[in-house]
């Protein structure tokens, strides 16, 4: 059919009027405004906020269009960065922006066919329905499996003002299939089934995911008094969470002891397997450690972030550490202490008197920002952040941390010092050659001892030569090396020494408080005559050996050796041995390897002595 002039004339109007109409929706649709992504390392200096206008000037815009899925599509719409499995990717965020990232739903099915499954035990949460209320089901019908979302929050707005203290507010993350609810506007509101707060600069999310994934970090607008940008990490994977925060009840890492100005900080064993011992030996140390003192309050707002406490910790220990002179931190694998499992020690130095400090544990991650992951590594890929452990250091000078000693090996605690005659280092020596010359009189006992005999002629069907000599080489060290604390403890668990001498400043008690302890004769000297004299602390606090100590050499060692403990509520023994508290909750006793770190009953270092059939005279060794 042959148009007239005015019917041509009139459809090519209504045609450019269709074109205009189409391009005016296109230009006013809404919009986010995304942050531009900076290569980042994820230990690495962030990019100065000066720098954000500059990046921000490259950002696109993506215009909401549902009519294509993204399998179709390929590729991630404009101003949406893709993310990739397990390679975790850092950003500056301005307040009031939101960054936006997708997971191509071709990865997951990817990884789903090349049997990379994640863990079923771990808890899913279902994906809400996307805004626009479209189907997220693959062809199939088949959900491609649980893809485990995280982020840290790196660096936050700093607060100046009436708020200097305070932290900045939380990053928000949003999960949707659909970029209208993955990647919201910043001043949208939130909703519970897709938004989630981070919660001291951490977060995770687990999703259900059957197609593409959209995920949006939003950065809330701040008040005048806060000054700076976000910075974060942000990562998917299917095997865990990138990112991960242990809320167990027990702390990984134990707080052996302090003095005024060091401390001894001991993780749990890696391992309780002696096969594995080799192994993790030849290993780097597997953790960073953390340290500030209280009541810094860069730290807070970011307690749960490996990244966040890499940037805002006073002090951070790990192995490059040790290569820094100045370092007031050295870190390393031990076996030292019961069991003889690997651990990893941190020792520091150059702290200040009379403090608290806390101490955070993170494993670190085998990957960092824009850094793909080792084929074959079998460790989980990211980072792993343990509860806060808290140590305080003394006020006192004449206790002082000593650890690593050759004969001694499972002594790492306070000793009565002397700093103007020993350091840490020669003080440890001193008391491990008196106590390895005191070993050597038992060494003649038991060469008395029928020891290579056979079994049904030995003096024990249950216990070893071996046995006796383990049991008094740690009852020996306990009682030779004597567990300090402040004279001005307020433990009620430790018992005064050495009241009569004179501080190694010169300084005596007031004679008031000297005199009150003149009836108490064990409390006006140390335990043994060698501290007295050759080291002369002053006056101390002596936290008592453990009984089980002494009784599991009566229960290890020949009868003819004619080893006695002092019986329980006499007066020798309530200066010579301690008891265990019934709950765990306090150090009431001495056993070496034992940390000053909280821990249930369950948890402790206990023998199995079978107390009840120890003979105990009252005969005082020690």
């Amino acid at each position: 059919m042959q148009l007239s002039p005015l019917q041509s004339r009139l459809v090519a109007s209504l045609a450019a009027s269709i074109f205009l109409l189409i391009l005016y929706l296109l230009l006013v649709s809404p919009r986010l405004a995304f942050a531009a992504e900076i290569p980042l390392d994820s230990y690495q200096p962030i990019v100065a906020a000066r720098d954000i206008d500059n990046a921000l000037q490259d950002a696109l815009y993506e215009p909401e269009f549902e009519l294509f899925d993204r399998s179709l599509l390929g590729r991630a719409p404009p101003g949406v960065e893709t993310l990739h499995l397990d390679q975790p990717r850092a950003l500056n965020l301005e307040p009031g922006t939101t960054a936006c990232y997708m997971v191509e739903k071709a990865v997951l099915q990817g990884n789903a066919a090349s049997g990379n499954t994640p863990r079923e035990e771990m808890k899913r949460e279902a994906l809400p329905d996307d805004d626009t209320g479209s189907d997220s089901s693959t062809p199939s019908g088949k959900p491609t499996g649980t893809l485990y979302l995280s982020a840290n929050t790196c660096r936050q707005p700093r607060a100046a003002g009436s708020k200097a203290n305070a932290p900045a507010p939380q990053l928000i993350i949003s999960v949707s299939n659909s970029t209208l609810a993955g990647c919201p506007k910043a001043s949208k509101p939130l909703r519970d089934d897709r938004d989630k707060v981070f919660e001291e600069g951490a977060v995770t999310y687990s999703v259900n995911a059957t197609g593409d994934i959209y995920i949006g970090i939003t950065a809330p607008n701040v008040s005048t008094d806060f000054q700076g940008v976000y910075n974060y990490e942000v990562a998917a994977s299917l095997e865990d969470y990138f990112h991960r925060y242990d809320d167990q009840g027990n702390s990984e890492l134990l707080w052996m002891d302090s003095d005024s100005s060091s401390a001894l900080l001991v993780t749990r064993p890696l391992s309780q397997s002696k096969g594995d011992i080799t192994r993790i030996m030849s290993q780097e140390p597997p953790y960073e450690l953390f340290v500030s003192n209280k009541n810094w309050t860069d730290m807070n707002g970011m307690m749960h972030s490996a990244c966040g406490l890499q940037r805002s910790a006073q002090i951070m220990a790990n192995s490059a550490s040790n290569n820094n002179l100045n370092s007031p931190v050295k870190t390393a694998m031990t076996l030292r202490g019961p069991g003889g499992f690997p651990k990893q020690q941190f020792y520091f130095v150059a702290l200040n008197e009379s403090t608290t400090y806390t101490g955070i544990l993170v494993k670190k991650a085998n990957v960092t920002a824009h850094e793909k992951r080792q084929a074959g590594s079998t460790a989980g890929p990211g980072s792993v952040v343990f509860r806060a452990t808290e140590f305080n250091t003394m006020s006192g000078t004449n206790c002082q941390v000593v650890t690593d000693l050759e004969f001694c090996d499972e002594i790492q605690y306070a000793v009565p010092g002397n700093s103007k005659k020993f350091n840490n280092t020669a003080l440890a020596k001193a008391y491990d050659d008196y106590a390895k010359s005191m070993y050597a009189n038992f060494e003649k006992v038991m060469m008395q001892i029928p020891c290579e005999a056979g079994r049904t002629s030995r003096y024990s069907l249950a216990k070893t030569c071996d046995d006796c000599r383990t049991a008094y080489k740690r009852w020996l060290c306990s009682v030779s090396i004597p567990r300090c604390e402040d004279f001005g403890s307020g433990n009620a668990f430790s018992l005064v020494r050495n009241a009569g001498q004179a501080f190694p400043n010169g300084t005596k008690l007031p004679d008031d408080v000297r005199s009150a302890f003149e009836t108490q004769p064990y409390s006006m000297v140390s335990r043994n005559v060698f501290i007295d004299e050759k080291i002369e602390p002053g006056p101390y606090k002596e936290m008592l050996p453990c009984e089980d100590i002494c009784y599991n050499v009566v229960q290890s060692c020949p009868a003819k050796m004619a080893f006695r403990c002092p019986q329980p509520k006499l007066v020798a023994f309530n200066y010579s041995y301690g008891q265990r508290d019934a709950n765990g909750s306090t150090i009431a006793c001495n056993y070496p390897g034992e940390a000053r770190t909280p821990m249930s009953a369950a948890m402790r270092t206990v023998p199995n002595l079978m107390l009840a059939t120890v003979a105990i005279l009252a005969v005082v060794f020690g």
